[in-house]
């Protein structure tokens, strides 16, 4: 059994669905995991007020690429730390669109000064984790504690489709002709929600010596700066098959239990499916309060393969099937772990 526990570590560190990465097995001390992994994001609709997908109005489409590295070190026998750092790309394309027609003999001039374009992108280091996992017990079922906190790194902060003020719908639609103009767009296309996140969690897990095995992770994070807490949850099962391949799939639900802030208002549209030339009047746009709170079901799946003792290629697909405020995103997912003791000398 011992031997089958040290394999599942192995494959288990290599997870990829952030944040599963942990495992309830903690690592030995010294033991140290490097992880490299590369992300595709995209989606075209998008979870609003009633968590019924819609697509992105204007034709819209999200696209994101992020690099990131995930070190895991074995602290101490019943302690590890954590540090996860992203680099990350990210656009948001649609057509562009004119709010209100003129019948100006010089409408050239106006149509130049008046086209609405929400594409925007932004790239740069995202919101670094750094995480403490301290082992509760370990067996065929073991538990572990841990402690995650996510910091912003700077980057521009998300706000409404024009800007963080006004924050009321209707003071909005009073002054939507003096707002609504192309040098006001600033949209919500950010590297993150710019504030601070402290989540406590337990995590589970089972293993059998068929190579069957199967996790539950539980916490409450705790967000700062006016975003609404959340209750999260993960799930993972997977099988090995033979001694190099193992397949798994899970589901990851995060749900605000208290309302966030109103950082602006976030112009939708009431027929996402209108073309833009169609829009002859403001009466498609939908002005919604835009708050740092969201809800959100993905579901996942992939395969790990085991090149060596200490390589591990992982692939992996996770979408988004509900939500509140967030975006159907679809994920794919590529990474390499590399695992090392710096305590031990290397085999002769």
């Amino acid at each position: 059994m011992k031997s089958t526990l040290f394999a599942f570590v192995a494959l288990a560190s290599a997870l990829a669905c952030w944040p599963a990465s942990a495992s309830p097995w903690l690592l030995r001390p010294g033991d140290l995991i490097v992880v490299g992994r590369y992300d595709f994001e995209s989606a075209d609709e998008e979870y609003l007020d009633n968590t019924t997908a819609q697509p992105f109005p204007l034709a819209g489409r999200y696209d994101a690429s992020t690099f990131s590295t995930t070190l895991r070190y074995g602290l101490l026998e019943d302690l590890e730390l954590e540090l996860y750092l992203p680099i990350k790309q990210l656009s948001y394309s649609s057509d562009p669109v004119i709010v209100v027609p003129t019948t100006e003999a010089d409408a050239f001039d106006y149509y130049q000064e008046n086209i609405l374009d929400f594409s925007q992108s932004v790239r740069g280091l995202a919101d670094i984790h750094m995480a403490a996992r301290y082992q509760l017990f370990r067996s065929a079922v073991a538990g572990a504690f841990e402690l995650r906190l996510k910091t912003p790194t700077g980057y521009d902060k998300p706000t409404g489709t024009f800007g963080n003020r006004p924050k009321s719908r209707e003071e909005f639609i009073a002054r939507a002709e003096e707002l609504t103009r192309p040098s006001n767009i600033q949209d919500d296309v950010a590297l993150g929600d710019g504030q601070l996140d402290l989540t406590p969690s337990i995590l589970l897990g089972w293993a059998t010596a068929s190579g069957t095995f199967a996790r539950l992770d539980l916490g409450y994070r705790l967000r700062f700066g006016g975003a609404g807490d959340q209750v999260i949850g993960g799930l993972r099962v997977g099988q090995s098959i033979g001694r190099r391949l193992l397949i798994y799939g899970g589901a990851d639900l995060e749900y605000a239990v208290q309302q966030g802030r109103i950082i602006g208002i976030s112009v939708a549209a009431v027929d996402p499916t209108l073309p833009a030339e169609d829009y002859d009047s403001p009466d498609n746009f939908l002005f919604r309060e835009l708050r740092l709170e969201r809800d959100q079901l993905s579901v996942s799946g992939g395969a790990i393969f085991r090149a060596t003792q200490s390589v591990e290629f992982n692939l992996g697909y996770t979408q988004t099937v509900w939500g509140r405020n967030t975006a159907q995103v679809r994920t794919v997912s590529v990474s390499i772990g590399i695992r090392t003791n710096i305590l031990s000398p290397p085999d002769p």
